[in-house]
């Protein structure tokens, strides 16, 4: 009887640590896909920006300035008409993550810094849902905040 007992806890252990294993590669991998958001947006490359996004994800953008909030929305597909601008580059750095994982959702909470051609433009939390497909782990949206102000050092 204690064997088969110790055989039990033996698989079980074994089946959590496969899945907390699995859990940090989705984790990785959702991680992996903001950075190439990141990427796509300095470097205007947008076979990378199509390939890490669903077709038809939307781009959600809340600002306030001057005590009037604003919300505007954008399919991908859009964004791609004014991605390349060779005058204004985009460069978006990662201050921290926090990755939540369902099955095949996720979200990523990234708060950031935006520099529009080396300059300070603003910053804000970036809201990644992401959808595990055959092709692996897609951004479906975007929702991300602006905040005006001095850059956090």
């Amino acid at each position: 009887m204690n064997k088969n007992l110790f055989i039990i806890v033996l698989l079980i252990v074994n089946l959590k640590s496969f899945a907390q294993e699995k859990h940090d590669q989705d984790k990785k991998e959702i991680l992996q896909k903001v950075q190439q958001f990141f990427d796509a947006l300095e470097t205007q490359d947008t076979v990378l920006y199509k390939s890490i996004l669903l077709k038809d994800g939307q781009t959600w953008a809340i600002s306030e300035k001057d005590g009037t909030v604003k919300y505007s929305m954008r399919q991908f597909s859009d964004r791609l008409k004014t991605f390349v601008n060779p005058a204004q580059i985009i460069q978006e750095k990662t201050l921290s993550s926090k990755v939540m994982i369902h099955k095949q959702i996720a979200m990523a909470w990234v708060p950031y810094t935006l520099d529009i051609s080396g300059k300070f433009s603003h910053t804000g939390v970036d809201v990644f849902t992401l959808l595990k497909t055959s092709e692996g782990w897609k951004i479906s949206t975007l929702a991300f905040t602006m905040d005006y102000g001095s850059k956090p050092k």
